[in-house]
């Protein structure tokens, strides 16, 4: 159904949106790719390999997946089966949340197939990011983040 990019530096608020997400649909499966144990209440399964998990996470429908630190995995290459699972996902009806540190991190496939990006304050320039990513409502968006003196403050942009 949707993938959601959620990006900012550390201690922004990224993955206490992502649990405040998860508390309020409380009767969706999770599958969350957790290298920080931080979703333990979620979801408390041993951590296996990143493309493990992705080609297990084919295979689930109507279901929550989550990568977090998205950006160790997925930066400046690509996945055909990240590709798989975000094509797939309106046939699978799955929400798909992934976690980024930084906005220059994400692959522009990632970005051009995901519908939202929620962006918290992060060091990169909001001008080289709308050009990595082919969209200029990132400068604006970024640009608005960054002015606020609220660390936690973030922005959501609706994609497509």
């Amino acid at each position: 159904m949707n993938c959601h990019i959620i990006v900012g530096a550390t201690n922004t608020g990224k993955t206490s949106l992502v649990k405040r997400l998860l508390k309020k649909a409380n009767k969706k499966a999770f599958f969350i790719y957790d290298v920080n144990n931080e979703y333990k209440e979620f979801f408390n399964y041993p951590l296996m390999d990143i493309n493990t998990f992705i080609y297990k996470a084919n295979f689930i429908n109507r279901g929550i997946i989550i990568i977090e630190e998205a950006t160790i995995f997925f930066s400046n290459r690509s996945n055909n089966l990240l590709k798989e699972l975000l094509v797939r996902k309106r046939h699978t009806k799955n929400h798909i949340i992934l976690i980024f540190h930084s906005v220059r991190s994400i692959p522009r496939y990632v970005y051009e197939l995901a519908n939202y990006i929620t962006i918290f304050k992060t060091n990169d320039s909001p001008e080289m990011s709308a050009k990595e990513l082919k969209d200029e409502r990132i400068e604006k968006i970024m640009s608005i983040v960054k002015q606020s003196k609220n660390q936690h403050f973030s922005q959501t942009l609706k994609i497509y």
